[in-house]
């Protein structure tokens, strides 16, 4: 029997084996009341019919019901001591493979003092009991494989050497058909252990994972507060080093601007004024970028404020247009407004429009080659609102970066990057500017067809009434 329970996979799961042994102390309570009630029920029909199955002496009946009463003790003093908590697996299972071969080894003495030799009835009345506590075996040892084959083993060995010592024709048949019957029991018994097992490593790998998964949502979680609050310290750090880089380059615009302009009086050098044109054109560019990084710290900490009314389009239009004019007519580019006749009202904050406009048509130009042709473009969206689009002639945009454009500080990787210039702020902030009017923006492009930006602007409710009404009245 050491050889048997020491036969154990070193892989084997602890947590397995635990609770296979928790499944077998969990029917030990069973066992303690059935079986002595269940002895005593045996032997009822030798002491009531027993012309049938034959003669009994009292002696074997109180010392059946003893032998299973002294069982059960032992049975409770095991379930005792371990139906709170499986200390010592391996020793546990030790001794419950020691106590099922006592149990076995007593319903194996109680088949013969059960036994009536010469009658059939007796006979054959032991062998249904024998097996049924076979089967009985096997449906409550089954989690461990070791205690069924010492519980099954024990049963048939004293019963088969009953068997074999009969004098019947029917006890040899039932000798030579014993082993049958075992071997398939065993079979049955076998694989409900295996169902068993799978059924517990599924369990745990189940609660491995649950675990795993909370694991992985706690660093996440750890990780997104996290970054939470880095963003909130980037934010936080923008908007402060913003204010104070635009008090110094307004002053520096200005006074640049003065010399350029020679406001106090001719310089000495001509040349004076194009250093100070370029160190106001520098400027500019510093203050725009230094803007750009002030929205969009404010859009991120949520700050931006923004009053949306009803604008007419084509005046907006035609304003970006003239700003854009000399930076256009630099690169020999034309660029085109059209206004669909069923547009509807642009229901935006200006200045959000301004600067959403510019920056488009900026990164047109930018992107566009030389004599480079932009179309700016307005009409009415499917769902209601304002629909604008810039749309230039460009190399395009590979299709494995459009979904991070949008991204600060992101840069399309291609032939006009290093030309152009830029910082990758202007769709960032694009996006959180149309975002705050509960808007969209995508990109349609494609590598040497040139791209699309499209800017969705819902339109209030509460002015569809008074756009109509203007319809009406141009009518």
């Amino acid at each position: 029997m050491h050889g048997i329970v020491g036969a154990r996979a070193d892989s084997e799961d602890l947590r397995v084996l635990r609770a296979r042994l928790e499944l077998a102390v969990s029917g030990l309570p069973v066992s303690i009341v059935a079986n002595p009630l269940a002895t005593a029920l045996c032997f009822l029909p030798m002491l009531l019919t027993p012309a049938t199955f034959g003669y009994i002496p009292l002696s074997r009946v109180w010392m059946a019901i003893a032998l299973q009463l002294a069982g059960a003790a032992v049975s409770y003093v095991m379930y005792a001591r371990n139906k709170r908590d499986v200390a010592d697996p391996h020793r546990l299972e030790m001794q419950l493979c020691w106590l099922q071969l006592l149990l076995s080894s007593i319903w194996g003495m109680t088949s013969w003092f059960l036994w009536v030799e010469g009658n059939l009835f007796n006979n054959a009345f032991v062998s249904t009991v024998i097996v049924a506590i076979m089967w009985s075996v096997t449906m409550t040892r089954a989690a461990d494989l070791r205690m069924l084959i010492i519980g099954n083993l024990t049963l048939t060995a004293f019963y088969w050497t009953r068997l074999f010592f009969g004098h019947l024709e029917a006890t040899r048949v039932m000798t030579l058909m014993t082993p049958l019957l075992v071997i398939y029991i065993m079979a049955m018994g076998r694989r409900l252990n295996h169902q068993i097992n799978a059924m517990l490593e599924t369990r745990f790998k189940n609660e491995d994972l649950a675990h795993a998964l909370k694991r992985a949502h706690d660093t996440a979680l750890a990780g997104r507060i996290e970054a939470e609050t880095a963003n909130a310290s980037k934010t936080a750090f923008l908007a402060t080093i913003s204010h104070e880089l635009r008090t110094p380059l307004n002053a520096i615009l200005g006074f640049s601007d003065m010399i350029a302009t020679e406001a106090m009086g001719p310089t000495v050098s001509p040349r004076y004024r194009e250093y100070a044109g370029d160190i106001h054109s520098s400027g500019s560019h510093l203050l725009s970028l230094i803007n750009d990084l002030l929205d969009i710290a404010k859009i991120e900490a949520e700050k931006m404020e923004i009053e949306p009314q009803p604008l007419d389009a084509l005046s907006e239009f035609e304003t970006a247009q003239r700003l854009m004019a000399a930076k256009f007519l630099a690169k020999n580019q034309t660029l085109t407004l059209a206004l669909a006749s069923d547009a509807p009202l642009l229901y935006a904050d200006g200045r959000a429009v301004k600067r959403i406009l510019l920056n488009l048509l900026s990164n047109a130009m930018k992107f566009s080659p030389e004599g480079g042709h932009i179309m700016l473009s307005g009409h009415a969206a499917k769902e209601g609102g304002f629909v604008l689009c810039v749309e230039d002639n460009g190399m395009g945009i590979p299709a494995d970066k459009l979904d991070r454009i949008f991204l600060p500080f992101n840069q399309v990787d291609n032939r006009f990057d290093r030309q152009a210039g830029g910082t990758g702020l202007g769709l960032a902030l694009i996006k959180g500017l149309i975002e705050l009017h509960n808007g969209r923006v995508w990109l349609e492009s494609r590598l040497g067809k040139g791209t699309k930006v499209f800017v969705y602007f819902p339109l209030a409710k509460r002015h569809i009434a008074s756009m109509q009404e203007k319809r009406e009245v141009q009518r």
